[in-house]
């Protein structure tokens, strides 16, 4: 199967998906994503995002773990799918990484580690891209589980 037909079937599927919990959509597309693996970015646009987004975007997460498993029944391959409602995800990058970086600054001019808060892995990989291409620090993760936090340490 080639990725048209692919991305074809795993918008069918995230229609079908969003459908049966009662969200109207107003727009929908299927992208490939560069990557390792094969990776498809869903971006859907919705009337009323909150409830399907969710607190720091925990339905969000949880709806997208179910349609990576309805696409991996159907297509009988893992295809790794991210789901983005309403541009969420986009501004979400961009919040953390500006989070990231204005902390990696006050680490460096107070000279001592600053600790992030609490954040899903798919945050944390955010965080830490930044905190890699920034001169000056490290960053590490700490905690376990639903307390995992990164914290930014200054390297001068």
């Amino acid at each position: 199967m080639d990725n048209k037909e692919r991305n074809e079937k795993i918008l069918a599927l995230t229609c079908e998906l969003l459908g049966k919990m009662n969200f109207e959509m107003e727009n929908a597309f299927v992208e490939d994503v560069e990557g390792e693996e094969p990776q498809v970015l869903v971006g859907v646009e919705v009337a009323n995002p909150g409830s399907l987004i969710g607190f720091k975007g925990r339905n969000l997460a949880a709806v997208q773990l179910i349609l990576s498993l309805m696409v991996k029944k159907s297509l009988g391959e893992w295809v790794r799918v991210l789901l983005d409602v309403n541009n969420y995800r986009q501004e979400q990058r961009m919040r953390l990484e500006t989070m990231s970086r204005d902390l990696a600054k006050k680490a460096i001019e107070t000279g001592k580690p600053v600790a992030m808060m609490t954040m899903s892995p798919y945050e944390r990989r955010i965080c830490h891209v930044v905190l890699t291409e920034t001169e000056g620090v490290t960053g590490e993760s700490e905690g376990e589980g639903e307390e995992r936090h990164i914290v930014i340490k200054p390297t001068v």
